[in-house]
Protein backbone atom coordinates (compact mmCIF):
# COMPACT_ATOMS: atom_id res chain seq x y z
CA UNK A 1 0.00 0.00 0.00
CA UNK A 2 1.65 3.65 -0.91
CA UNK A 3 1.45 6.46 1.52
CA UNK A 4 -1.41 9.00 1.24
CA UNK A 5 0.45 11.85 2.22
CA UNK A 6 3.87 13.46 2.74
CA UNK A 7 3.50 13.20 6.57
CA UNK A 8 2.61 9.57 6.07
CA UNK A 9 5.88 9.05 3.74
CA UNK A 10 8.23 10.79 6.41
CA UNK A 11 6.93 8.88 9.36
CA UNK A 12 7.51 5.19 7.09
CA UNK A 13 11.05 6.64 6.19
CA UNK A 14 11.90 6.81 9.61
CA UNK A 15 10.40 3.92 10.90
CA UNK A 16 12.23 2.40 8.45
CA UNK A 17 15.52 3.63 9.28
CA UNK A 18 15.18 4.03 13.31
CA UNK A 19 14.55 0.53 14.90
CA UNK A 20 14.27 2.89 18.21
CA UNK A 21 11.71 5.17 16.83
CA UNK A 22 9.68 2.15 15.53
CA UNK A 23 9.07 0.66 18.62
CA UNK A 24 8.55 3.99 20.00
CA UNK A 25 5.38 4.31 17.96
CA UNK A 26 4.31 0.67 17.55
CA UNK A 27 5.13 0.35 13.79
CA UNK A 28 7.29 -2.96 12.79
CA UNK A 29 9.91 -1.68 10.83
CA UNK A 30 8.79 -4.23 7.96
CA UNK A 31 5.56 -2.19 7.11
CA UNK A 32 7.88 1.02 7.07
CA UNK A 33 9.57 -0.89 4.18
CA UNK A 34 6.25 -2.33 2.24
CA UNK A 35 5.07 1.26 2.61
CA UNK A 36 8.40 2.55 0.85
CA UNK A 37 8.64 -0.27 -1.94
CA UNK A 38 4.74 0.59 -2.86
CA UNK A 39 5.70 3.92 -2.98
CA UNK A 40 8.49 3.38 -5.51
CA UNK A 41 6.79 0.64 -7.15
CA UNK A 42 3.78 3.47 -7.95
CA UNK A 43 6.51 5.93 -8.98
CA UNK A 44 7.75 3.86 -11.52
CA UNK A 45 4.62 3.15 -13.18
CA UNK A 46 3.81 6.74 -13.70
CA UNK A 47 7.32 6.92 -15.41
CA UNK A 48 6.38 4.64 -17.97
CA UNK A 49 2.83 6.43 -18.88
Amino acid sequence: MPTKSKPQKRLMQAVEHNPEFAKKVGIPQKVGKDFLEADKAIGKLKKKK
